[in-house]
């Protein structure tokens, strides 16, 4: 089953309960990471990335004036995904809510990729059972990712 499609009312997302009850506890995982904004976490480094990576005092007057207001739209985005997965097993979605959809799965991916230590090259090899359903985890994000940007071009 294609997990979005473009119905006549807007987006429509169809999820099995099972995988509703999984998107929304990493949804809450990542709102716990955004509000816990821990700066050492890579995490968060990957999440609020450092404009001025070479020049730590430019970086730090930047974040002053950005984090907190990045935070609170990337927190906004994931509590209306959260809302979205709502009980029934379709969802419908405006523009505003395609949009959080889109930002969210990124960050989730970009979250769990730098759990994994996913490079260009892709996650490290592994043979640490819980690593492995991480990157399976990883990959659904992913598929479920690129079924509503399908979606949103056709």
């Amino acid at each position: 089953m294609i997990p979005f499609r473009r119905g006549r009312d807007g987006m429509e997302l169809t999820l099995p309960d099972h995988e509703r009850a999984l998107l929304a506890d990493l949804v809450a995982q990542l709102v716990s990471v955004l509000e816990g904004g821990d700066p050492g976490d890579p995490a968060v480094a990957r999440l609020l990335p450092s404009a001025y990576p070479d020049d730590e005092e430019a970086a730090a007057e930047f974040r002053r004036f950005t984090a907190d207001d990045l935070t609170a739209r990337k927190v906004a985005n994931a509590r209306r995904v959260l809302d979205d997965l709502g009980p029934p097993p379709t969802s419908r979605l405006d523009e505003a809510g395609q949009q959080s959809w889109l930002r969210t799965l990124t960050d989730l991916r970009l979250v769990l990729g730098s759990r994994l230590g996913v490079t260009d090259g892709g996650p490290a090899p592994t043979d640490d059972p819980a690593a492995l359903v991480m990157n399976d985890v990883f990959d659904w994000l992913g598929y479920l990712q690129e079924s509503l940007v399908q979606a949103l071009t056709r």
